[in-house]
């Protein structure tokens, strides 16, 4: 059945339809019609009632009994004269779910289901093992692997706000996605997705924290990338900041905490020297350089790059972890990452497909 159309004459409108609906005795069952469209858009009110009447019959809005009753009962839209007084009064009886605002929102999963399954995948499970114990399929494991690593970016972002931190020590840590880097043909090394995905480390030495981590190749951006994030998450620069002897970290640290300055010119002709960045007087960096001889670690030497050594020495003196220059607590959980974490073992075939997925895992 078709509602006539509104004119300028609302009168003429609304006799024409009572002439229909008198004239009609059917009785026409609401999930019959749940999906047909009976009505015009341009008949705006009518257009909302008949989206209020399909969304309560589908089940995805919460009425009263007596509204719900009230809508299912009338499969042609039109037969109520003020659809807009049942539209707002509606409104006002809808239930919020307390889901909202939670990992579990929208995920149509038991909350012990979702909290097995969370942390089966936290505790090192691979994906397919924990389908097949939860009896669910590979998908709903990756959806609660999305979920609840997008929840605990935020904790994360809300909690790791104005740190102090004292000593920071900086790592990476080898793993792979989809291959290894020498099995990857030109094409996808060029793609800079599969292959090796290391995984910058920053972590407070003292109150045992991971205080950032990024996934990338072993290039001088993503160090950049791992100090920058030390920086938003901390109040001020750490008072001491040591790695291994990689060269990427001496130039990120100049280029995240650097200053610019200003070399004096020479005398004679020519053009005037450029700004050159320059470690501040308060950014003390140290390395631990460990020499190999075949793959065995033979001798360490430790090398103040930036900073004052008798500082680093006031500093050390003063610590409640470490006496001397060592990266020994961020490798520590290194060794923890790849103990509860399978994704990287480095002989397994639990490895990652998907740097996505690499990275919600590390989260």
């Amino acid at each position: 059945m078709l509602t006539p159309n509104r004119r300028e004459d609302h009168r003429e409108t609304w006799a024409g339809k009572k002439k229909v609906i008198q004239s009609l005795t059917l009785k026409v069952h609401a999930y019959t019609f749940g999906h047909t469209q009976f009505i015009e858009n341009k008949d705006l009110p009518q257009a909302l009632y008949e989206k209020a009447r399909r969304a309560t019959i589908d089940h995805r809005v919460s009425v009263p009994e007596t509204l719900s009753d009230a809508f299912q009962s009338h499969g042609v839209s039109g037969i109520f004269i003020d659809p807009e007084s049942i539209i707002i009064s509606s409104s006002k009886h809808l239930r919020i779910s307390p889901r909202r605002g939670t990992a579990l929102h929208h995920t149509h999963l038991r909350d012990d289901v979702f909290e097995t399954i969370a942390t089966s995948l936290a505790e090192g499970v691979g994906v397919s093992t924990t389908a097949r114990i939860q009896g669910v399929d590979k998908k709903t494991v990756l959806l609660v692997l999305n979920r609840a690593a997008a929840h605990a970016a935020k904790i994360n972002n809300r909690l790791l706000r104005n740190l102090v931190v004292s000593e920071c020590q900086l790592d990476e840590m080898w793993s792979f996605i989809g291959k290894k880097e020498k099995n990857l043909d030109s094409i996808e090394k060029l793609g800079g997705i599969l292959g090796d995905a290391w995984i910058w480390v920053a972590f407070d030495a003292v109150n045992k924290v991971f205080l950032a981590t990024v996934v990338g190749k072993r290039t001088e951006a993503y160090a950049v990338v791992l100090l920058e994030k030390v920086k938003r998450v901390t109040s001020r620069m750490p008072s001491l900041f040591s790695s291994d002897q990689l060269n990427q970290y001496t130039n990120a640290l100049l280029q995240v905490y650097g200053k610019k300055a200003h070399p004096a010119r020479k005398h004679g002709p020519g053009r005037p020297p450029k700004p050159r960045l320059a470690p501040p007087e308060e950014l003390l960096y140290v390395q631990v350089v460990k020499q190999y001889k075949k793959y065995r670690v033979v001798k360490i030497s430790r090398n103040v790059v930036f900073g004052n050594p008798n500082k680093v020495d006031e500093i050390l003196s003063s610590s409640l972890v470490s006496r001397n220059i060592n990266t020994s607590y961020v490798e520590r959980g290194n060794g923890t990452i790849r103990h509860v974490n399978s994704r990287c073992n480095r002989k397994t075939f639990r490895f990652s497909k998907c740097k996505e997925n690499h990275v919600r895992q590390l989260t």
